[in-house]
């Protein structure tokens, strides 16, 4: 299980991955910083990583192309904090799941790929 982490997720989410194990980096790290949405979406799905991003552009890339894993947060406010808490609460649900993953603070839709 590899996540990669969108340009709008704060670097803390990428330590709250670290601090349990799990192999997570940021798009910068990969060398994607400034890349568009779909360059993004594209070299996760080529190299096997789930996306984690705040920008439902991701959910409309996954739905058109039907591909890969992409998780869009949608915290009540758009702050590292709220970010964390929303993976804390949500995170054991969501790691195994395939598919577009919107996860809000009382809800989490899961879209399959077709076919």
């Amino acid at each position: 299980m590899r996540f990669l982490l969108d340009d709008n997720v704060p670097l803390s989410v990428k330590e709250w991955f670290k601090e349990r194990g799990i192999d997570a980096v940021k798009a910068f790290e990969v060398g994607l910083k400034g890349a568009d949405d779909e360059t993004i979406y594209r070299y996760a799905v080529e190299n096997n990583f789930k996306v984690i991003t705040l920008d439902l552009d991701f959910g409309y890339l996954f739905l058109k192309f039907q591909k890969g894993t992409v998780i869009v947060l949608r915290p009540r406010r758009a702050v590292p904090s709220e970010i964390i808490d929303l993976l804390e609460r949500t995170f054991e649900i969501i790691k195994d799941k395939e598919g577009l993953i919107i996860v809000k603070p009382n809800k989490i839709r899961v879209i399959k790929p077709e076919g």
